[in-house]
């Protein structure tokens, strides 16, 4: 029996939307080319920050905060379905400002998004909370209500429960076109067969916008690489999130401190370079100095996958029945995984997608 639909792309986006349509009744395929969060997803720091990132309300504000709320819920939820723990931190993040002009803009973001309950603190109150924090420190933006999960154990928990679900997770399956009946998807080219489904869900991540079969259409993504590092976490270390202009800190469960990340558009180049290592190495202990002694660990990229206007690409594509996207999440696919899989479920079972999230609609960059 062909399934209802077929999610192209194994990333946190796609593992999302198969788990949510399979927790909705619908018999999902999901097709990845290499293995789950393989790419993007496995690389991430898995930072959930769409308050203190922000800098005022509008519609990718509230679909960040929609999102964040999912997130304690969500993440039990999958743990029983999955039995892979997603290491959810609620742990708050301290945006740390080291110069006068970086503290008078972190207040003001204080004051405008005080409702959400951004706080600004002084020197001596961050450093009564962190005492590892540079001397420098004129002060901090508190966001309590953020924090990260394991990014690469998010995306296997969402695979694995759609698959407790009675989901299909076929990997080494590399998609090349779309199947066409006129203006009609009704399923997938791989390299060693037509596979059929009522539905097609393209999450590529950063490849969505590469060449492919003349089926499929033209996503203007383009990949922009983040290299990021580990290093072991010092003792006694800190709990919070550590952010600041040029580097953030994110400790894990595992004792490592994740350090990142550049942002570089350098094509689909996902090299680890030693300028950007270099970088980052040179940034963290000017937010905590003791980290220029602890142990080096490793370091990675990932391709982030960006659109012209920054946004995700989330609903029906304009022309082709059949055919829905989940693309160009650039730095905020783990983030936004929940709201996406539940705004795609909601769309291909039920025909709705709420009007105030029409922003994300595709249509409006492609014709």
């Amino acid at each position: 029996m062909n399934p209802d639909v077929i999610v192209v792309g194994g990333g946190v986006v796609g593992c999302s939307a198969a788990y949510f349509l399979a927790r909705e009744g619908a018999r999902v395929t999901l097709m990845e080319r290499g293995d789950i969060a393989g790419g993007a997803s496995g690389a991430a720091a898995g930072m959930l920050a769409p308050i203190c990132e922000s800098q005022g309300e509008g519609p990718f504000f509230e679909l960040g905060l929609r999102s964040l709320e999912m997130f304690p819920a969500l993440v039990e939820e999958l743990r029983e379905r999955s039995g892979v723990d997603p290491q959810y931190e609620p742990c708050g993040i301290l945006r740390v400002a080291l110069d006068d002009e970086a503290a008078a803009d972190l207040r003001q973001q204080a004051a405008r998004l005080a409702d959400y309950g951004l706080d600004w603190l002084d020197a001596g109150t961050v450093r009564e909370r962190e005492p590892l924090v540079s001397s420098r420190l004129r002060g901090a933006l508190w966001s309590p209500r953020e924090g990260h999960v394991f990014s690469p154990f998010m995306t296997r928990a969402y695979a694995s429960a759609a698959l407790s679900l009675g989901a299909a997770v076929e990997t080494g399956v590399t998609v090349v076109d779309l199947l066409r009946e006129g203006d009609r998807v009704v399923g997938v080219r791989t390299k060693d067969a037509d596979r059929h489904a009522g539905h097609v869900v393209l999450a590529g991540g950063a490849w969505g916008g590469q060449p492919a079969g003349a089926g499929m259409p033209r996503l203007p993504i383009e990949p922009v690489r983040g290299q990021i590092l580990s290093l072991q976490a010092p003792q006694p270390g800190f709990a919070t999130i550590i952010w600041g202009e040029d580097a953030y800190l994110v400790p894990k469960r595992n004792g490592s401190l994740v350090v990142g990340s550049t942002e570089e558009r350098v094509g689909f180049d996902c090299r680890v370079t030693a300028g950007g290592i270099a970088g980052l190495l040179e940034a963290a202990p000017r937010l905590v100095p003791s980290l220029a002694d602890c142990t080096f660990q490793g370091a990675w990229a990932g391709l982030r996958p960006d659109t012209p206007d920054h946004l995700p690409l989330i609903g029906p594509a304009p022309g082709l029945e059949g055919l829905t996207l989940a693309a160009g999440h650039y730095r905020n696919g783990v983030m936004l995984s929940p709201i996406t899989g539940t705004l795609l479920a909601g769309s291909i079972l039920r025909g709705e997608f709420p009007d105030e999230f029409s922003t994300f609609l595709p249509r409006r960059l492609l014709r």
